[in-house]
């Protein structure tokens, strides 16, 4: 999937942080829904006894105390006005704060008052700069309607809440009609602060305790990944802990069989090699000696030679079929005097070998194993491109060598195959053409028991180069 994180870590934990983050968003919504229901029934019920109580003082009242009274009572965050005439609604709104608050209303005037109510989330034009405190202008329409001269960020969190202000006409005993507007204050509006801030404390807690637990369940696995590769380098590592939860220990105690099994196996082979190669010594002496009797020179000679081509056949096989797993122990080997060793081993053999780059410090790998893997490597070089180069490149992490020859290179269908044991390009296996074709295959061997890797390549500029990696 395209996206995801390539970890088991990093998935496990987006899906938690993504299923945290719904079901806190989720919960916001349920908990600001039931504060939104609560504020309507606990503001309505206020305000429609306030409303009650009023209504209830002015029927009681003439005119004129009647103007006196509302000026008086005419301030925000409610305000009053005995000036808009009568305008019936064409449809009642029948949503659920407006029928609460009908509701409410009615209980508190009574079956037998008329009056009518609107919930909306326009805003009031601010009063005028008068003495009075007069907001409304019967020559126009109700003044409450299209303002929106309040703050955006204001605006915002009110129409998220669904409500601004209630607007109530009432009809008094003698016809009159009072209106009254409340304003729902801005720190009733406004975000509860706390609540979000305790949800979003939530959701963080719950979030790194989510993170440390996927730590905690992927980190065996990421132990047992890392005991498998060095495994590949060191078949006797130390056996895994078998601690933890049940099906970690069940993991690391599969793992440790394995090893254990690994090793009894390495170990019988190597000792049926060691009697085979023995074994084989033995009559090809014998016939070596039996040899050396004839009386016919040529014979002789023929007799001698194939004996030698048995005897390192013999010797590659079993080198090959060690895979360059032996008893040789790893140890820090300073790789630019073992370069020097086989640079001056091929110019007593009449072969230049140039040495390009060196190794900042000594390598841990098993000596005689990594020496064969060159030597191989350089054999083949010095035979099919007369000419050979060693390049060294060393980083922290790895390092690389890189054995180059001027030679004609292979097709690149052969690049892999010849790997491939007892693989050679030509048909033959004579002592012209040489070999048996296990070099590179006991090459590539002692390179991925090190942990690394051998491949090849041909060059843009001619000849083929063979490119070692090893890990430090």
């Amino acid at each position: 999937m395209h996206g995801l994180p390539r970890s088991l870590f990093g998935r496990l934990l987006l899906f938690l942080a993504g299923g945290l983050i719904i079901a806190q968003l989720l919960s916001a919504a349920i908990l600001l829904k039931d504060r939104d229901q609560a504020l309507y029934h606990a503001i309505g019920g206020h305000v429609a006894q306030r409303i009650a109580a009023i209504v209830n003082l002015l029927d009681t009242l003439a005119e004129s105390e009647r103007q006196r009274l509302v000026t008086a009572l005419d301030l925000p965050p409610t305000r009053i006005s005995l000036e808009i005439p009568w305008e019936q609604t064409a449809e009642p709104d029948e949503r659920y704060h407006t029928a609460l608050f009908r509701a409410l209303l009615q209980r508190q005037l009574g079956a037998d008052r008329t009056f009518q109510l609107e919930i909306n989330d326009e805003l009031p034009p601010p009063p005028p700069p008068q003495d009075r405190p007069h907001w409304l202008n019967p020559d126009r329409s109700p003044a409450w309607r299209g303002r929106t001269d309040r703050p955006p960020r204001w605006r915002m969190q009110a129409m998220m809440l669904g409500l601004r202000n209630f607007v109530v006409q009432v009809r008094l005993r003698d016809g009159a009609t009072v209106t009254f507007q409340q304003v729902l204050p801005e720190e009733v509006i406004a975000w509860p602060g706390r609540l979000l801030l305790i949800l979003s404390v939530l959701l963080v807690s719950v979030a790194i305790l989510a993170g440390l637990a996927v730590r905690a369940l992927t980190r065996p696995l990421a132990v047992l990944a890392d005991a498998a590769a060095e495994l590949g380098r060191d078949i006797r590592r130390p056996p895994l802990d078998e601690g933890g939860p049940l099906e970690v220990q069940r993991a690391a105690r599969a793992f440790n069989t394995m090893q254990e099994r690994l090793i009894r196996y390495i170990e019988d082979r190597n000792r049926i090699l060691a009697a085979v190669s023995h074994d084989l010594k033995t009559p090809i002496t014998r016939l070596r000696l039996r040899a050396e009797l004839l009386d016919d020179a040529p014979l002789r000679e023929k007799f001698l030679a194939d004996l030698d081509d048995m005897q390192r056949m013999a010797q590659t096989s079993l080198d090959f079929l060690r895979g360059g797993e032996d008893s040789e122990p790893l140890a820090p080997v300073d790789l630019n005097a073992l370069l020097e060793s086989l640079q001056e081993d091929a110019e007593d053999t009449g072969h230049a070998i140039r040495i390009d780059g060196a190794a900042d410090q000594p390598l841990r790998c098993r000596p005689l194993a990594l020496k064969r893997c060159l030597a191989n490597l350089l054999d083949n070089a010095l035979k099919y491109g007369q000419h050979a180069e060693i390049a060294v490149r060393d980083t922290p992490a790895r390092v690389a060598l890189l054995v180059r020859d001027q030679g004609p290179g292979l097709p690149e269908t052969e690049l892999e195959r010849v790997f491939e044991p007892f693989y050679r390009l030509e048909s033959s296996r004579s002592r012209d053409t040489g070999g048996t074709g296990l070099g590179l295959s006991i090459a590539r061997n002692i390179a991925r028991a090190h942990g690394g890797e051998l491949s090849l390549r041909n060059r843009s500029q001619g000849g083929l180069e063979a490119r070692v990696e090893l890990p430090r």
